[in-house]
C-alpha cells in the first residue's frame, strides 16, 4: 500500500512560529512505537482518559478492515499525533439521516501538545489538522465534508467551539460521551477558515 505524505503546518507555541511538519495517510510502525516509547509513559502516570488507549492493538485491528483509515502527523522526527476514522458510519442529526459521514473513531496529540497535561504544550494545531484531514476524506469520499465523533470530556469544547461541530448531547451506547457531528454547511466553513 502507498502512503501518501502531506506538508502541513504546526504552531509551534515557543517561537509563535508554524513548522513545517508531515500528514501521512496511514500510520506507520514508527509512530506506533513513538506513542509506546514517549506518550505512554505520560499518559499513564498522569492517568488521562486515553492512556489506556493501545494504538498497537487499534492498528492492528482496524487496518485490516477496508473501512477504516488512519492518519498520523510527525514534525521534528516525532509523532505529534493520531487517528483512525470509518467510513461506513450513519449520521444521526436528522438533516443527513442516512447520508454517511467520516466517523473519527480515536483521535490523540503527543502528550507534550496537550493543555490537559502541559501548561506549555509544544505545537497547537495537532487536533485542527486531524479534523481538517477527516473531512477532506469526507470530501474525497463524496460525503461532502460530513464527519461525526464522540467526545473524551477535556476535548469537547473543542469540537463546539473551535470545530463548530452540532453537539447532539450524551450518548448512553458510548459511555455518555458526548456525540459530535459536522454538517456540510458546517465543513465548509470550518475549511474556508484554515
Amino acid at each position: 500500500m502507498t502512503v501518501t505524505i502531506s506538508d502541513i503546518y504546526l504552531k509551534e507555541v515557543s517561537s509563535g512560529k508554524l513548522v513545517r511538519a508531515e500528514l501521512y495517510d496511514s500510520i506507520q510502525q514508527r509512530h506506533l512505537d513513538h506513542h509506546n516509547q514517549l506518550w505512554k509513559p505520560v499518559t499513564t502516570k498522569l492517568k488521562e482518559q486515553q492512556g489506556h488507549w493501545d494504538w498497537q492493538k487499534k492498528w492492528t485491528h482496524f487496518s485490516k478492515q477496508l473501512s477504516f483509515q488512519s492518519f498520523a502527523i510527525e514534525c521534528n522526527g516525532e509523532t505529534q499525533g493520531l487517528m483512525i476514522v470509518n467510513t461506513i458510519m450513519r449520521c444521526q442529526l436528522p438533516q443527513q439521516a442516512n447520508k454517511h459521514p467520516v466517523y473519527v473513531e480515536y483521535l490523540e496529540a503527543a502528550p507534550w501538545n496537550r493543555q490537559s497535561v502541559t501548561i506549555a504544550p509544544k505545537f497547537k494545531l495537532v487536533g485542527t489538522v486531524m479534523i481538517a484531514a477527516a473531512i477532506q476524506l469526507s470530501l474525497d469520499e463524496g460525503n461532502q465534508g460530513r464527519i461525526g465523533l464522540h467526545s473524551l470530556p477535556q476535548a469537547d469544547t473543542f469540537y463546539r467551539g473551535q470545530c463548530g461541530m452540532t453537539d447532539l448531547g450524551q450518548d448512553a451506547s458510548k459511555q455518555n460521551l458526548f456525540y459530535f457531528e459536522m454538517t456540510e454547511a458546517q465543513a465548509a466553513h470550518y475549511m474556508q477558515g484554515r
